[in-house]
């Protein structure tokens, strides 16, 4: 075949028939057709309003998937300064929140954060600076506490901290088993908040009402977090013999000691909260044979799911809807009389039918909720939080109200007015991270972006391994198995530079790094960007 010279065949003429530009296209300032434009506006994800400290979940995730674990870290403590302890013993109530259980499962928010918490506790905290001359008394040394001290230390305030153990920590240091949270764990993460600075601690300092009152004079703020004090004692039923005993101080003694001292081999515990199953499990590691015995049927009472799982697969019996109403001391311990209970009121209060059961026990010990000193909250111009103001509460519950608090104080303090982002929902976060208060529904999610995987398992200890010592029960996941549940994270309402935007956007007028930017000039308003985002950042809003 005869080639064809394409350059004489092509006269002058002819070439001004092409679109041929001989200046650049950019003169041509397509942004001037649009209607409606493009915004960036970063919502907040469901998890992150159903944590009660509202931790920006999605963000910490991106950055652990960028392998960016000092900033996901970063991310992490402004809100909760507790990550490794949280990621073992919170309920996690973000994960019932998640936008993923409509999908395939929600995400293992609990083992991620566990991991970045881990991580967390080889990485020293940012020093603060005094910022304020003036002072702060904060009251309890536990998770209220400690986060109170912690925000208000990061704030440039000076904080005075009076405890009257030896050590600080509260529950996480006396009330919860090793199984649940190794002691290591909370003491390295009480050591991290210690090491910002501005925070003078006072151990042995056992504060009343009178001490409060005092500082309220010396101080510029006082918070009082002093938790909850000696248990509540059911009807005729004294913790004064040498048969019945008190759950917190028992498990206060088998946490300082690593041992159960008990004498007999058949134990009762009487309630049915996270307390009583701890105290249960405990003496159970002991090779003793364990009831309890709860008002509640074993699905309605309040301790965690997976404590009572695990309870009963390690052997204890749950006796439940039963309510203790005598007991009598024999020669050989105890005989308990119970009556039958047919449902527990809003007030704790069991309204009883006629069945009645015996049973023999050589100890009781009793673990039905504690008191508080009452007259201690009639003090005026005192903030308050923890269990010792909202009554027994989770970590992370703890650790929001003690991180409100400061706020609060500061608020106050600077001569400003403390605000809520969403009163409804309680909603508060201490880094202004967000435009707006807009939870991003499942319906926003671009579904097309994501494949179906189901959440990672976790590997526990095996009941016959665990009953005899006090050995973590939920093993530590592989980074392997962390990273592809990270990835399962949706990152609602959170740009995580996927750059989706970027690859879709026909006028080639968007840049994405940390947050997306856009140039209006050429921005013709078409939505695509808006249609196409997986995460619901993309906001198409009129141009006025």
């Amino acid at each position: 075949m005869e080639s064809v010279d394409y350059q004489n065949v092509i006269s002058d003429k002819d070439i001004r028939r092409f679109p041929i530009s001989i200046t650049t296209t950019e003169v041509n300032l397509t942004g001037s057709w649009r209607f409606y434009k493009p915004e960036f506006k970063e919502k907040i994800s469901p998890c992150s309003v159903g944590c009660p400290a509202n931790t920006n979940i999605p963000k910490y995730i991106h950055y652990l998937l960028k392998n960016d674990m000092d900033r996901a870290v970063e991310v992490l403590r402004r809100e909760n300064p507790f990550p490794a302890t949280c990621g073992r013993v919170c309920p996690h109530f973000c994960q019932s929140k998640c936008n993923r259980k409509d999908y395939d499962g929600a995400v293992e928010i609990k083992q991620i954060e566990r991991f970045v918490g881990d991580y967390a506790l080889k990485v020293p905290p940012k020093k603060a600076k005094v910022l304020s001359s003036k002072k702060v008394a904060v009251v309890g040394g536990g998770p209220a506490g400690l986060s109170c001290a912690y925000f208000l230390a990061l704030g440039g305030y000076r904080v005075d901290l009076f405890e009257k153990e030896r050590f600080l920590g509260g529950l996480l240091i006396y009330g919860i088993p090793d199984y649940r949270l190794p002691k290591e764990v909370a003491t390295k993460e009480i050591e991290n908040i210690l090491e910002v600075g501005n925070i003078n601690v006072n151990l042995g300092v056992d504060v009343n009402k009178e001490k409060v009152e005092e500082l309220k004079k010396n101080y510029d703020a006082v918070f009082v977090a002093l938790g909850l004090s000696e248990d509540k004692t059911p009807g005729n039923v004294a913790i004064d013999n040498e048969h019945v005993f008190s759950g917190y101080e028992l498990l206060k003694e088998i946490k300082v000691n690593g041992r159960v001292d008990l004498d007999g081999d058949n134990i009762s515990v009487l309630g049915g909260g996270n307390v009583a199953f701890d105290i249960a499990r405990s003496i159970r590691r002991a090779g003793k044979d364990v009831n309890i015995i709860c008002m509640e049927t074993l699905e309605t009472s309040p301790a965690f799911e997976d404590e009572k799982k695990e309870a009963i697969e390690e052997g204890i019996k749950v006796v439940d809807s039963r309510f203790l109403q005598n007991l009598k001391i024999t020669d050989r311990g105890l005989h308990l009389q119970l009556r039958g209970v047919d449902k527990v009121l809003d007030n704790y209060e069991p309204v009883l039918n006629d069945y009645v059961e015996y049973m023999d026990t050589d100890i009781l010990i009793v673990a039905i909720g504690r008191k508080r000193e009452e007259s201690i909250l009639g003090i005026e111009g005192v903030f308050f939080g923890g269990d010792f103001y909202n009554g027994a509460k989770t970590v992370i519950e703890a650790v929001a109200s003690g991180k409100k608090a400061a706020f609060e104080i500061m608020a106050k303090l600077e001569g400003k007015e403390f605000k809520l982002m969403n009163e409804d929902d309680q909603f508060f976060r201490s880094t202004d991270d967000f435009d707006e208060y807009k939870v991003i529904p499942f319906e926003r999610i671009n579904i097309n972006y994501f494949s179906e995987q189901k959440p990672i398992k976790l590997s526990r200890l095996a009941a016959n391994e665990r009953v005899n010592n006090f050995n973590e029960i939920v093993m530590k996941p592989s980074l392997e198995k962390i990273l592809r549940e990270a990835k399962r994270c949706f990152s609602c309402g959170v740009c995580n530079e996927c750059k989706t935007c970027w690859f879709f956007c026909p006028d080639m007028c968007i840049d994405v790094h940390e947050k997306v930017d856009f140039d209006y000039s050429f921005c013709k308003g078409c939505g695509v960007c808006s249609e196409e985002c997986p995460r619901g950042v993309i906001d198409m809003v009129e141009d006025k």
